[in-house]
């Protein structure tokens, strides 16, 4: 062998050493741990295309598969998802607040993020990283405590809209009995989408007196996609690409993008003007969430702030869905992100919550009496949030009646999650951690957090405000934005809406409750199937 020969087989061997060296590094001295997700006992499968979705989405609330499940396996096990995938379930406290305290290393998962995108683009839901933080950074004034108290005399005016047209309707029945049968769910997400138009942008959908708003209809046309995922909205969340053909629910969205697109443009451009006319630190007109961003916009370093070039109505898919080259600081495309996603999810919330009361006429009458102790018809912020009952009450609607069932993330790399609760694996061994490969998928269970009785108590399934006036140990170690639960999911990608979801709840509950009383037949059974959200039915 000469002396080049030499050089070449040192160097080859230097190369081989040292991928083995990188190699060792990426996969790590532990490539033969095997994950969780094949370690844990959990539930067989019935259908490889299917997996354990069918059992999970029996109706809701009677659902009791999960908690059956957490009996025997824990509250942590594997579950079988679609086309023979598996993911691992977790309504663990420490494991659920591990994983959502670290964003950037459980992103979420790929199937979210196609669905994300298809129906908000890509907007602080979809953002990771530095962007979701310099995003989230840009929009925080516009869901803070300040913004929120501009905003309540527009959510109690039109909360008083949906009041007088019940007693109207219920006038007009003089020769009837004094009730009226109401299906109150299309009543919500009207009441909804018109707190949204004039809380959000100032602008009057008028959906509580006319359905026939131009841009009412194609916002609830979309939303209602986000709502009932199904058919070509199912297979666009596998396949992203489906959702350029023009069938199913895509000539939908597409046609309500368009409407959006034209009316959005216009409505920008009139706030934008208003704003600058009346001066950036006005504070007597413009004080809706659209307005608030743009004066936040004006308050920018010139470098950074959003010309009129730049400033453009475009993948519209809200009531108005405001991109900005992405390259810049889109801060009013996330606006409408939030507000797309908030508008069923509060009417549903809504929804449950009277179905609750109704069901339970001594909590209603409590809840009744608080309201009616206020002098007047119009509280403050303040006032609301300081209505002990009222804040309970909203805070079991949402720990019992979670529009937020789950939160997909997987795992960037190979990480031990540590547990709160040991857990017993196929071999009988008790584990006080779990270990996830990279590339593995999670699901943290709201729902079943929020009903755990370890918790919660043996009657974790009813509904009793009473119970936050005393709460165990265990409550305070969920992980929260708000009130206990973790239905506005937790940690820096918690929900930034959550103050605006919940002051449209107690707005609604105080209004109504003060007018009407609320019965049900005991005969009828409302259950909801659970998609996206719990929809009731």
């Amino acid at each position: 062998m000469n002396s080049l020969d030499k050089q070449e087989t040192a160097a080859l061997g230097l190369a081989l050493l040292g991928s083995i060296y990188i190699a060792y590094k990426v996969v790590g001295p532990s490539s033969t741990t095997p994950s969780a997700i094949y370690t844990l006992r959990g539930p067989e499968s019935p259908s490889w295309l299917s997996g354990n979705n069918e059992a999970a989405r029996t109706p809701f609330p009677s659902n009791t598969t999960f908690e059956s499940w957490m009996r025997e396996y824990g509250t942590t096990f594997p579950l079988h998802g679609f086309f023979g995938s598996k993911e691992l379930f977790i309504a663990d406290t420490q494991a659920i607040a591990f994983v959502l305290n670290q964003p950037l290393d459980f992103p979420k998962t790929r199937m979210v993020l196609n669905m994300s995108r298809n129906f908000m683009g890509d907007g602080l839901v979809v953002a990771e990283g530095a962007e979701h933080k310099r995003q989230r950074k840009i929009l925080n004034p516009a869901f803070g405590v300040a913004a929120m108290r501009d905003i309540t005399p527009m959510l109690m005016e039109v909360a008083h809209e949906l009041r007088d047209v019940w007693k109207k309707s219920l006038s007009g029945s003089n020769s009837g009995p004094p009730w009226q049968e109401i299906d109150v769910l299309p009543w919500l997400s009207n009441t909804a989408l018109d707190m949204i138009g004039l809380a959000g942008f100032g602008y009057k959908f008028e959906s509580l007196h006319d359905s026939s708003n131009e841009l009412g209809s194609a916002f609830r046309a979309f939303s209602t996609g986000i709502s009932l995922i199904k058919g070509m909205g199912m297979l666009t969340m596998f396949f992203p690409s489906l959702r350029r053909l023009p069938i199913g629910s895509n000539v939908v969205n597409n046609r309500s993008r368009e409407v959006m697109d034209r009316v959005g443009d216009q409505m920008v451009k009139d706030k934008k003007a208003e704003v600058e006319q009346l001066g950036e630190s006005s504070s007597s007109e413009g004080r809706d969430l659209l307005g608030v961003l743009i004066r936040a916009n004006l308050k920018e370093h010139a470098a950074d702030r959003l010309d009129d070039k730049t400033l453009r109505a475009g993948e519209l898919e809200c009531a108005v869905r405001v991109a900005c080259d992405h390259s810049n600081a889109s801060y009013m495309e996330e606006i409408s992100t939030f507000l797309l996603a908030g508008h069923e999810t509060t009417a549903i919330a809504m929804t449950w919550g009277l179905d609750a009361l109704a069901k339970n006429p001594g909590v209603q009458s409590k809840l009744r009496d608080e309201a009616l102790a206020f002098p007047n018809d119009s509280p403050s912020m303040e006032d609301l949030n300081a209505m002990p009952y009222l804040n309970n009450v909203v805070k079991e609607i949402l720990r019992l009646r979670t529009p937020l069932i789950g939160i997909r993330r997987t795992a960037r790399s190979d990480t031990i999650v540590p547990l709160a609760q040991p857990i017993v694996d196929k071999n009988g061994k008790k584990v006080h951690e779990i270990f996830l490969r990279a590339g593995d998928s999670v699901l943290l269970h709201t729902y079943a957090l929020n009903t755990r009785q370890d918790l919660w108590g043996s009657d974790a399934l009813s509904f009793r405000p009473e119970r936050y006036e005393e709460l165990s140990d265990g409550v305070s170690d969920i992980p929260s934005m708000w009130g206990n639960v973790t239905s506005f999911s937790a940690g820096p990608r918690g929900c930034i809406g959550w103050r605006m979801a919940v002051l449209e709840i107690k707005a609604l509950l105080f209004t109504l409750l003060r007018e009407f009383q609320f019965d049900i037949d005991p005969k009828l059974v409302i259950t909801g199937v659970v998609t996206t959200v719990p929809k009731p039915q």
